[in-house]
């Protein structure tokens, strides 16, 4: 019996459908995946598989669902010019067919990018899906890629003793070096960043309230400088008047001229988002005299 012959256009077909296949996978994990600082930060994994992990296989499949998409197209390309030039006669004849169609390609375009309804339920879902990873505060980092930082770097910006960190760590059997990020600590210990820093965080050194002085405590500039990166945006009222030691009938009646509604629980992101600025804006009215909102 002769050998069997390699049938190149049933490979391809097989190749395409497998690539679209592991496209669809991946698409489905990302879409209810963690966002990145969550991620990253808890070391989250799915069938064993980090999220930048997920993010490279889905990429890598779209390129390759294209690639073998285009040699499907030119290899059956006589057949396909054929089909296609009789289609487009066809749509020619039904007008209304064509121009249904072509109406709601370009909604499928414009709509997400608007956040237009019911796109925005597909969206919103999506954003909840993965605002349900966080289950408490620890899940959220204390400021912005702070697993990148060195240990020695994140104890600073934290305010940690960073001795008594490295000593808690190595009782724990933790390797730690001090100039590594949390990050590669983590990794070569087979933990996450989150769980570092509640094994040292009881090491935290209260701030001091600031003394109060004559002239205006902060500044905007000021604000920007300390504040930047450190997460503002998901703390409360009470959480930044005891951090900062501002006078909170000052701070609630700065908000009040600046038609600030935040109520308590509320983060200075759901006030930023209501009246329509960043968090930073909402902290500088809290913090500096005479400060307006444009």
């Amino acid at each position: 019996m002769g050998e069997k012959r390699f049938h190149t256009k049933g490979f391809i077909s097989l190749l395409t459908f497998g690539s679209f296949l592991v496209m669809s996978v991946t698409g489905i994990v990302l879409y209810a995946a963690p966002q990145g600082r969550i991620a990253y930060w808890v070391n989250w994994k799915f069938w064993g598989l980090e999220k930048p992990q997920w993010e490279a296989v889905h990429i890598i499949s779209c390129f390759f669902f294209v690639v073998v998409g285009v040699y499907h197209a030119l290899n059956n390309w006589a057949l396909l010019k054929k089909y296609l030039a009789g289609k487009v006669a066809e749509g020619l004849k039904m007008k209304k067919e064509l121009t249904l169609s072509a109406l709601i390609l370009l909604a499928v375009i414009l709509v997400p990018m608007l956040r237009v309804w019911p796109v925005t339920m597909v969206l919103d879902l999506s954003d909840y899906l993965k605002k349900s990873w966080v289950i408490s505060k620890e899940y959220e980092p204390p400021f912005g890629h702070a697993e990148e930082v060195s240990l020695r770097v994140f104890a600073k910006r934290v305010n940690l003793d960073l001795e008594k960190s490295l000593q808690e760590l190595k009782a724990r059997g933790i390797q730690a070096d001090p100039s590594d990020s949390l990050q590669k600590i983590a990794k070569v210990n087979g933990t996450s960043p989150m769980l570092l820093f509640q094994a040292i965080k009881k090491f935290e050194i209260p701030a001091e309230a600031p003394a109060q002085a004559k002239g205006p405590l902060f500044t905007p500039d000021l604000v920007d400088e300390k504040f930047a990166g450190t997460g503002v945006g998901r703390k409360t009222l009470a959480e930044m008047i005891q951090q900062t030691g501002v006078d909170p009938a000052k701070a609630r009646e700065r908000l009040a001229r600046n038609r600030v509604e935040m109520k308590d629980g509320d983060t200075f992101h759901d006030a930023a988002g209501r009246r329509k600025v960043t968090p930073m804006e909402i902290l500088k009215v809290v913090l500096v005299d005479d400060y307006e909102l444009k």
